[in-house]
């Protein structure tokens, strides 16, 4: 990003949003400069690096959103945020209006404010906005300009508000002596949703909830993709592979050959798109109207058996979207639990992309509620592997952060969110898929193929998997959805195996790796030997729990 450290002139000024996590910097930031990669989550640490843009109503100033705040701990977005508050720079303080008090004491307390000119906003205040009287005294015994706003809904009157304030910052001179005379907020303590709070109970709903965040969406999407198919082949597809089918032999097999762009590129992006559309749906739903904290907060007991703590799952519900973005957002663990929060993801967070590839390969087996024991099983396993090669990081971690809001949806940002969805989708995952056909059915073609099924004999001989099925498991090495290369011949191979043989072998293509792009962002995000040495765990974990696998289903069967 542009340095304006280097450009500034002497009109210009340099803003940086600094406060705790969930004060609603990133929504401050989106209004204040009309960023729309800023969209604002009702969620920890959905801020993942440090952004700039400047002032739509005053280009002359900059405004830089930085990461929330954890003075509990030493994640990598504090160390961020400390490295850029070094900077001599206007410092934008971001409060909760409920917590103002409590926030300016910890903020003075933890950091060096002392000479820097500073202003304060104060958010949330359509949950609390203080007399106007108490404004004043606040005004009086900082010494600085203070804006209360509501960062869900602001008009021009609002932003200009906060411009002035940025422009009247004045140097910060409070002492905690004097913080301790600002007036309390008599609001009470945000507590977790009852129905969490129950000893058992409560973390079994918050099992069942996050299960239905993707149950729900998997299911929908199959009740349409089955109504749709039939139609879609008939009118659509038929007719195209018979138009096509005139054309030259190597032609028609790049277009519609076992592997064809046409056949099984039209049939993964008629599974997979349903899949990757509701669930986005259901993910923002959840971070918008904040219960997705409340959930993972109701789950820390439990997750710390495992080596993590409650705010580690949120990464890991990330994952389920993407990986990558989910591996970015552990930026906003513990150094402590980190590489546990990472290994759990790279294992266990099924991506949109893969459970879309999953739902298809089930259903041209004709089983379909095959994904319902896969999806428990991948949880499952996934607990066991972090507790296996990462127990006991999270004792030490004890201080848990104040919860968000239940909140109503804001649907500008909602919709920002499910767009950013659908065209990652469209732009990044789709068109790799298609480069994967082609070079599968060129492969074919020239009879390359065959060098796979050499790499990959010695996983399928293990599990007694035809070597017919190494394309599609070492496409999944690639990206996940490549996995769909199971669906070769419009699924003429999994018609020759037994639906144990099909479940083992798309448990082994989902979690003998993850895909090369989420290894790669390991490597840059924690080093190469870590990701390494986390690759390496998860293989020997795929393969054990899949000989275990066998064992089970053999006897049970």
């Amino acid at each position: 990003m542009l340095d304006y450290s280097e450009v500034s002139s002497p009109g210009e000024t340099e803003v940086l949003l600094i406060g705790c996590e969930s004060v609603g910097k990133s929504g401050l930031f989106r209004e204040l400069t009309g960023e729309k990669s800023a969209v604002a989550r009702n969620v920890k640490g959905s801020t993942i690096a440090a952004l700039e843009a400047s002032c739509k109503l005053n280009p002359d100033i900059h405004v830089t959103d930085l990461p929330g705040l954890q003075f509990e701990t030493d994640s990598q977005n504090t160390q961020l945020t400390l490295d850029h508050f070094q900077n001599e720079k206007t410092i934008l303080l971001v409060v909760k209006a409920t917590n103002l008090k409590e926030e300016l004491i910890e903020l003075q307390t933890e950091l060096n404010l002392k000479g820097k000119r500073v202003a304060v906003v104060a958010t949330h205040r359509d949950k609390y906005l203080p007399s106007q009287v108490e404004q004043n005294r606040i005004r009086e015994l900082l010494q600085l300009p203070v804006a209360w706003i509501n960062t869900r809904k602001m008009d021009k009157a609002a932003l200009e508000e906060v411009i002035t304030c940025i422009e009247q910052a004045e140097t910060w001179g409070a002492s905690k002596s004097i913080l301790n005379f600002l007036p309390a907020t008599p609001y009470a303590v945000n507590q977790l949703i009852p129905v969490f709070r129950l000893p058992i109970a409560g973390p079994l709903l918050a099992c069942l909830f996050i299960f239905a965040m993707f149950a729900l969406p998997v299911f929908g999407a199959f009740l349409f993709v089955s109504w749709l198919e039939p139609i879609a082949d008939q009118y659509l597809l038929d007719p195209i592979v018979a138009w096509v089918n005139q054309a030259p032999a190597f032609l028609a097999d790049i277009l519609i050959g076992d592997y064809g762009i046409i056949t099984l590129g039209s049939y993964s992006f008629l599974w997979a798109f349903p899949v990757v559309l509701l669930i986005s749906i259901m993910t923002s739903l959840t971070e918008e109207t904040g219960i997705q904290e409340h959930v993972t907060n109701a789950l820390d007991p439990w997750l710390r058996k495992i080596g993590l703590t409650g705010r580690d799952l949120l990464p890991v519900i990330t994952g389920f979207g993407c990986n990558v973005v989910a591996v970015f957002q552990t930026r906003g663990c513990s150094s402590c639990t980190r590489t546990s929060c990472v290994s759990l993801i790279a294992f266990g967070s099924a991506c949109s992309y893969q459970i879309g590839a999953t739902l298809s390969i089930f259903n041209a087996a004709h089983a379909p509620l095959l994904f319902i024991p896969y999806l428990f099983i991948l949880f499952i396993v996934g607990a066991i592997h972090t507790r296996i090669w990462n127990r006991d990081e999270a004792n030490e971690l004890t201080r848990i952060a104040p919860l968000p809001y239940i909140q109503k949806i804001n649907w500008q940002a909602f919709a920002w969110k499910v767009a950013g969805s659908i065209k990652q989708f469209l732009l990044q995952a789709m068109p790799i898929f298609l480069v994967i056909c082609l070079v599968a059915s060129v492969l074919q073609t020239v009879g390359v193929l065959s060098v796979f099924s050499w790499l990959a004999a010695p996983i399928l001989y293990l599990f007694a998997l035809p070597v017919e099925a190494a394309p599609g498991l070492i496409f999944s090495f690639i990206r996940k959805d490549g996995l769909l290369g199971l669906n070769e011949g419009q699924g003429s191979l999994l018609m020759d195996m037994s639906l144990s043989q099909i479940f083992i072998l798309v448990y082994l293509a989902s979690t003998l790796s993850a895909c090369l792009v989420t290894l790669f962002t390991i490597g840059k995000e924690l080093g190469w030997k870590n990701s390494l040495s986390i690759g390496g765990k998860q293989m020997l974990t795929s393969v054990v729990s899949a000989a275990v696998l066998v064992g089970v289903l053999y006897f049970l069967f």
